[in-house]
């Protein structure tokens, strides 16, 4: 009984962490976008496309996938790279 107790406590730990990190790429990725928006002098066109292309990249992030996999996290990092 104790050694499953340990291991059940021990996959809810490793799992709590997996998740962890992807949240984490997901706030790394809106201090970015955040901090150019905030500091770089745009057009409103090109405001609104990064900020569509954020919120598309956090609605799939928040259907489980991956910052680094998703198309409109990219495209939005590729734009914060040009200006």
């Amino acid at each position: 009984m104790k050694t499953l107790s340990i291991a059940i406590l021990s996959a809810g730990l490793l799992s709590s962490q997996v998740l962890a990190s992807g949240c984490s790429e997901m706030a790394a990725f809106n201090t970015k976008v955040n901090n150019f928006l905030e500091t770089a002098n745009l057009s409103s066109e090109a405001k609104n496309k990064i900020n569509e292309l954020s919120s598309d990249c956090k609605n799939m992030h928040d259907m489980g996938m991956d910052v680094a996999e998703i198309d409109s996290c990219k495209e939005a990092m590729n734009m914060v790279k040009v200006y």
